[in-house]
Parts: structure tokens; sequence; C-alpha cells
């Protein structure tokens, strides 16, 4: 029968690749951090002069209609509300118990214990002499801490009483999340996944935040229907990318005046093939069919149809723009590569010492019934 390797030594090496994931866990989040503070700086930048755009390029009139205070309030509210999307992510993030600043950090990594099928093998390798015997504590009438709280909760049911009374308001709250422990890279892989979720959800909340002050200023005309909006911007449907070249961060809509409410469509203008990819600008007119345009024309005539301009953020057209949040996205994607291949590694590792458990299992009982072995 082929010796395997030895369990011990399977897990040392998986205890070395977890070390390696927690240090990558760190630069992970060091990275991020860079992202998230370069991103809500280029948001002051590139947000505001796509709004800037849609007022004077876009929908002029009804940008002129305002009066000094409510035009003085609409831009306040717009600098306010980009100035503080790097503190809201934050927030973002904790509610998903996801920690970018380095005081935090720490509290990603676990602290390693014996799982289950780790003591069941400490009792296999025991007669072998390979894992010492865990000693025991010199006084065992100590009593635990579950021991001690439950005297104490029916000490004080006789009062009346309880211990989330006693605690200072707020701690006996749930509502704030355990940070995310990550130990393995496969850990390490969903908070990477996690934290790319909040992040695009957060530049869409932005859009639609900034697109609702344009409607409630009525600068945007009110009959752009924002939760359907919503739902087209959080797709990522690259039919709604905005034209990089001539108006980067702004989105045309077709919106199209359907004979039941619950039927109101919101979509890219329409193709030949009617669902092919378009450009968003004034000049996509040109890429339609004769007979596509036609319609089109024809049924705009008729008021069936309508085009709004809307503001889209994306974070890949956001790193296009800029190179720094460029480079920091490139300096992700190498960190990701670490990563898969330290999960190659731990998941062949982890196969191998499942394989050595079960042949370690197979001959401890077969020995006992041959003294002779396998």
């Amino acid at each position: 029968m082929p010796m395997t390797r030895s369990i011990p030594k399977i897990r040392e090496q998986l205890t070395q690749i977890e070390n390696q994931t927690a240090i990558l866990g760190h630069h992970f989040a060091a990275t991020y951090d860079q992202y998230a503070q370069r991103l809500g700086q280029i948001l002051q930048q590139q947000g505001v002069y796509a709004v800037y755009q849609i007022c004077t390029q876009i929908y002029p009139d009804a940008f002129l209609q305002l009066d000094y205070n409510p035009r003085h309030k609409f831009q306040t509210q717009l600098r306010t509300a980009i100035a503080k999307f790097y503190e809201q992510l934050l927030a973002n993030l904790e509610k998903e118990g996801i920690f970018l600043d380095s005081s935090r950090q720490e509290q990603i990594v676990e602290e390693p214990e014996n799982t289950p099928e780790e003591t069941e093998e400490l009792i296999l390798l025991g007669s072998d002499g390979e894992v010492p015997e865990e000693e025991k504590p010199e006084d065992s009438n100590i009593p635990d801490l579950q021991e001690i709280k439950d005297f104490l909760s029916q000490a004080l049911q006789k009062e009346g009483l309880s211990l989330e009374m006693l605690l200072p308001q707020g701690m006996g709250s749930t509502e704030a999340k355990v940070p995310t422990v990550i130990k393995t890279p496969e850990d390490l892989q969903k908070w990477h996944l996690q934290v790319e979720k909040v992040l695009h959800r957060s530049v869409v909340a932005l859009s639609m935040n900034i697109n609702r002050l344009l409607t409630a200023s009525k600068i945007i005309p009110p009959n752009l229907p924002l939760h359907i909006l919503e739902m087209a911007l959080q797709s990522e449907d690259d039919r709604l990318a905005p034209n990089r070249e001539k108006m980067p961060h702004v989105v045309n809509l077709l919106i199209e005046k359907a004979q039941k409410p619950e039927s109101d469509n919101v979509s890219p203008p329409p193709t030949d093939q009617g669902e092919d990819d378009t450009e968003n600008d004034d000049d996509d007119d040109e890429d339609l069919s004769p007979e596509a345009l036609e319609e089109l024309i024809h049924r705009s005539k008729r008021g069936q149809i309508s085009r709004l301009t809307a503001l889209n953020l994306r974070l890949k057209d956001l790193e296009f723009a800029d190179v720094n949040l460029g480079l920091i996205r490139k300096q992700i994607h190498t960190y990701l590569k670490d990563l898969n291949k330290l999960e190659k590694q731990y998941r062949q590792l982890e196969r191998q010492q499942v394989t050595a458990k079960a042949e370690l299992a197979w001959r401890s009982t077969w020995q006992n019934q041959d003294n002779g072995g396998a």
C-alpha cells in the first residue's frame, strides 16, 4: 500500500498559505482604501463635470429657468452628495462587516482553532506520538464564562432585571455586523467580491441621488421613471454605457409611453436588430436603418417616445478617465492573480489532507483486525 504524505506536514503547509492569505488580505484592504479615496476625489471632478454638461449642454433652458437661490441650493446639494461619497462608502462596507482602515484590519484574521475534523485527527494520531496530548488545566473546578453568565442571569431575574438592562445604552444592539473573518483564500475571495459589490452599488446610489436632485430641480424632465432607471444602472448594461469621447458619464435614454402604467419601459436607443449595442448620443440616429429611423421619428411625433438624459457614473469609465485610479485597479488585479494561485494550492492540499486522513482511518481499524497490517 503506497505511503501518503504526513498529515502534520500537510497542515503545516495549509497554515503557511493561511498566513500568506492574511498578509494578502491586508494588502487588499489597504489598496481598496486607496482606491476608495481616489474614487472620491475623481468623482468631485468627473461627477461635477458630467452634471455641468447636463445643465449647460443638454438642458440649458431648464437650468436657466432656475433663480439664483434654487440654483445655488442645487449646486450645494450636489457638492455635499459627492463630497460625502467616501464616508458613505466606508459606512456601506461596515454594514457588511468590511473594514478598510488599518486600525480595524487586524479583525479580519481568524485565530486558529481545532475544527471537529482536526480533533478527530488528533485522536487518531495520538498512538503514533506525532501530536502531543493536550494538557488539562490544573484546576478543573474553575467555572467557565457561560456558567457565570447563567448564574448572574438567574440572580437578576429574581429582581426583575436582565444583563441587557445593565449594559450601557447601545451595547445590547445587534445592528452592527460582525467583522468578516478571513482565514482561507476562499474567504478572501468572498471578501473581495463583496467589496466590489458594495463599490458598484455605492456609485449607482450616488448617480441616482444626483438624478433625483436634477429631477427635483426640474432640470431633467419629471417623466423620467427613476425606479426603472435605477434598475437599469444596477444591471451595468453596456448599452447604457456613456460615450467616453463625446460626453462621459452621461447616458441618453428613450422613454416609451406604454399603454399600461406597469409596462413603462426605459431602454437605450433601439437599433435595426432591436437589441444590439448602440451609442448614446444625438449622432446615434446615424446607426439606425432607414426603416427603423422612420419608425422612430413617426412614434416620436405622436408623443409615444421621448428622449431623456441622465447621469450614469460607472467604475470602469471612471478608471478609464483617471490614470491613478486605473493603476490602483491594476494592482488589485495583480493581488487577485496571487489569490487565485493560493486558492488553487490550498484546494490541492485540502484534498491531500482528506485522502491522508481516510488512509489513516483505514489503517487504524485494519490493524485492529490483523496485527500484520495492510
